[in-house]
């Protein structure tokens, strides 16, 4: 086999051009601190790579969503508290007026008391988030829950809808709740048997008229009512901490999950510097010693052969 100065020459610059490709990339990978650098590098590796990604994208935007409803809760969860010691009081009030020892002035300072609870009552009703949109509008989040028309009376502006969000596998809460859910309607006896459907506030305004005009009957009435009203936001705190606990968990779960997922896609992804060093090492030095060895093929030739 004849080997030819050209040979030698083409063998060593194709040497020295493969050691500064490979040094190339590795310099390029740890400047981006990835492994790979392109899909064509490693496709099934580069596949899973864009497969873990969107599946951490996804448990990203399932979190910033679980987030946004506890915030919500929470927010829920303060009106609601508030709202139930406010009648608790308005209670204690009532059965202090209902005592028939007590003068009508003593009364009329009651009701201006109870008048200030339930416009209270009526501040919560209108509670927002954190976003500004209205816990118990319903799905009407821009609009006031509750407003009084022209004659003082209270009026529902929100809607009955209810959205529910995604809360683990096949597993849904609730996340906008409607007024009249919470503050609830009373439902009164007659003497027939037949009942009565009587608004929330419209019963607590009955209450404070009662008060005022020295009605006991109104009072007792308005006491039962609010015994309803107690029972009812006590419901509504109870869905909300239920509610709280899933999210929760399902918040814990796919922290987790997410967590696993960034391990895996670093494992796959991302540069290990001290194996990467000690390559670059190896081929800086490759590369050296193939220009070494170039020089001195470059000055090898026949005639220095045969003068030799």
């Amino acid at each position: 086999m004849k080997i030819s100065t050209s040979f030698l020459f083409d063998r060593a610059t194709e040497r020295m051009s493969t050691i500064q490709n490979k040094l190339a990339t590795t310099q390029a990978q740890m400047a981006e601190s990835k492994q790979i650098l392109s899909p064509s590098d490693a496709p099934d590796q580069a596949a899973a790579i864009q497969r873990l990604k969107g599946e951490v994208q996804r448990q990203d935007s399932h979190m910033r969503t679980l987030d946004v409803a506890m915030r919500r809760y929470t927010a829920e969860e303060t009106a609601l508290s508030a709202s139930n010691d406010i009648l608790i009081r308005m209670k204690e009030l009532g059965l202090q007026a209902a005592n028939e020892t007590m003068a009508a002035e003593d009364r009329q300072a009651v009701g201006m008391e109870m008048k200030a609870l339930r416009n209270q009552l009526l501040s919560l009703g209108n509670t927002r988030d954190d976003s500004g949109n209205y816990l118990f509008s319903g799905t009407r989040v821009n609009t006031p829950a509750f407003a009084e028309d022209a004659t003082g009376q209270v009026i529902y502006q929100g809607d009955q809808t209810q959205t529910r969000i995604p809360a683990g596998v096949e597993r849904t809460v609730q996340f906008t709740r409607a007024g009249t859910d919470v503050f609830s309607r009373v439902v009164r006896e007659n003497p027939d048997q037949s009942t009565t459907s009587v608004g929330f506030f419209d019963a607590l305004d009955q209450m404070i008229e009662g008060v005022n005009s020295n009605q006991t009957a109104d009072i007792q009435q308005g006491i039962g009512d609010v015994t309803q009203m107690h029972n009812s936001l006590t419901l509504s705190q109870a869905q909300n901490g239920s509610d709280q606990t899933v999210v929760q968990s399902q918040l814990d779960v796919l922290d987790e999950t997410a967590l696993r997922f960034k391990s895996t896609l670093s494992d796959i992804e991302d540069l290990d510097y001290a194996e990467a060093m000690t390559r670059m090492n190896k081929e800086m030095m490759a590369l050296e010693a193939a220009m070494g060895s170039f020089a001195k093929i470059s000055g090898l030739s026949l005639f220095e052969y045969i003068r030799g």
